[in-house]
């Protein structure tokens, strides 16, 4: 009896086991190539993104050999076909600064508590940054991630919530310098890339340089790019400056001084500027 009544449950358990759906199977995870290849279509073709970069470990300078002025971060936004503002933190001589930037095609203009006495002046802050052509040309973001070599898959990961594709690779610095607008140097860069899996679009890139460990800096250079808000609406436009106070403020930023500061070049690909301070008697006429 007690062997029947066995018989029956093992029964039950068969039966109910065989109504269970099948697990769902996951899809194959795609190409490393083939993630990039379109996460780079996705920045070209974008009407809009906003950038974040932010530096950390050992200190990346902008106007060496001097290595008076150090790169922190950068926030703004891009907006096809060719403009970008920018809020840049730098440090200079130790000390942080922020400097504003707007640039539309090759025309810039740049704002600066000291270096402009606050004002938007219509004049160069870094030579060969151009939104068009290090966003939605083939020679800019596009071809940094085409450059990327010894690529690999690493699977499906969530960051921030959201789905993506984590793909690691190595590149050199000069190959990849449009993703820290021209910031990078060096020859040994590893990168951690994460793709929405959703959509393409590439959320975040990590890039370390490992060759930057000294024994006064024992932490390597870390970039993070971080790429959001895809297409939405940004309007950039160039600052309203009466053209009384453009001259002044390019009058106080061009004037000799006894003392002088290299701008920071930041979205650089060029040599970078060399923008005095103001007088003190620039500053007592303004």
């Amino acid at each position: 009896m007690r062997f029947a009544h066995w018989c029956v449950v093992a029964g039950l358990i068969v039966l109910l086991s065989a109504c269970q759906p099948a697990a769902a199977t996951q899809a194959p995870l795609p190409g490393a190539q083939d993630v990039l290849n379109k996460a780079a279509s996705e920045i070209r073709n974008a009407k809009s993104v906003k950038i974040k970069l932010q530096l950390s470990g050992a200190p990346s300078y902008v106007d060496p050999p001097t290595n008076a002025i150090s790169f922190v971060s950068a926030d703004g936004a891009y907006a096809s076909p060719d403009r970008v503002t920018a809020k840049v933190v730098a440090k200079i001589l130790g000390v942080a600064g922020e400097v504003e930037v707007i640039a539309i095609g090759d025309d810039q203009w740049y704002s600066n508590k000291i270096l402009t006495a606050g004002k938007f002046i219509n004049k160069t802050f870094s030579p060969g940054f151009n939104a068009a052509k290090l966003v939605s040309s083939d020679a800019g973001i596009e071809s940094a991630l085409k450059a990327i070599r010894d690529l690999k898959m690493i699977g499906r990961e969530t960051l921030d919530g959201v789905n993506v594709y984590h793909v690691t690779g190595a590149a050199n610095g000069a190959d990849i310098e449009a993703l820290t607008v021209g910031l990078i140097r060096g020859a040994s860069v590893v990168l951690d890339i994460y793709v929405n899996a959703d959509n393409g679009r590439v959320a975040r890139v990590v890039m370390v340089q490992p060759d930057t460990v000294t024994a006064k800096e024992p932490k390597p250079t870390r970039w993070d790019l971080e790429l959001f808000d895809y297409n939405t609406d940004i309007i950039i436009n160039p600052p309203s400056v009466p053209q009384a106070a453009t001259q002044a403020a390019t009058q106080i930023a061009t004037q000799p001084a006894t003392q002088s500061v290299t701008a920071i070049p930041t979205m650089a690909t060029a040599a970078t500027p060399t923008i005095p301070l103001p007088t003190d008697e620039a500053t007592q006429a303004k």
